[in-house]
């Protein structure tokens, strides 16, 4: 019995062990500790194989998400009962016939069901519209240090006004295990970040958050009926 297969049965007897008849149940641990210690596996391990992730992209070029963004990310996935892990690669490129190297940043929101590929998208769609809106917030300034600290005032404020469609999800104990356990089987040496400062150097001007939270206001997210159900989302302009 390889590794997947055992994980399955595990899973499948810790459900079992909830059953309201006591024998059925008490079967049904010892089976799943006895498969455990076969293959030294824990139901932190057994919770995890539940969890899946998806990435979607920052377009950070390799840097640490600005501020705002971490603070978009952080909506998003706790909106959709997920965990996050800023995920940045590294490759090697061609430019004008030698090597370089080129990273890319990605989010990766880990969560159970179909909750992580809806906030990867969730995400993407936001960002996009974000970008969008900033950039025409910001489309006459010449200073790029004035530019950069406009566009995250800016920023906060759109954001701020998303916030209230995502209400939080609250995460059961199992669950927040569960996506601890996968991400911590696929990453290593996390380090806690709140994100780049950007703009420290410009100056905003009166009332940049305040036209970010109205244009911020024009996006919808729906979630979708169920559980883990299909989230609609949409923009009305």
């Amino acid at each position: 019995m390889d590794r997947k297969t055992a994980l399955r049965k595990v899973l499948s007897c810790l459900r079992l062990a909830a059953s309201s008849n006591p024998n059925e149940a008490a079967a049904a641990l010892r089976q799943a500790r006895a498969l455990m210690d076969e293959h030294g596996l824990t139901e932190a391990d057994a919770y995890a194989s539940e969890i899946h992730h998806a990435d979607a992209p920052t377009r950070c070029r390799g840097s640490v998400p600005a501020r705002s963004l971490m603070f978009l990310i952080d909506i998003v996935a706790t909106g959709f009962r997920c965990d996050v892990v800023i995920h940045r690669v590294s490759r090697t490129v061609m430019r004008n016939g030698w090597p370089a190297s080129e990273s890319t940043t990605t989010v990766r929101f880990f969560g159970a069901g179909s909750d992580a590929e809806i906030a990867a998208y969730a995400f993407s769609v936001l960002r996009r519209q974000l970008e969008v809106d900033k950039g025409k917030h910001t489309a006459r300034v010449r200073k790029r240090a004035n530019k950069e600290r406009r566009g995250e005032e800016f920023a906060i404020g759109w954001i701020s006004a998303v916030r209230h469609q995502f209400p939080g999800a609250e995460l059961a104990d199992d669950r927040k295990a569960a996506i601890a356990r996968a991400i911590e089987s696929k990453h290593t040496n996390i380090v806690q970040t709140a994100g780049r400062e950007v703009g420290k150097h410009g100056r905003a001007s009166y009332g940049d958050r305040d036209a970010g939270y109205i244009k911020g206001s024009a996006a919808r997210v729906h979630p979708g009926v169920g559980d883990n159900g299909p989230r609609k989302l949409e923009h009305a302009r």
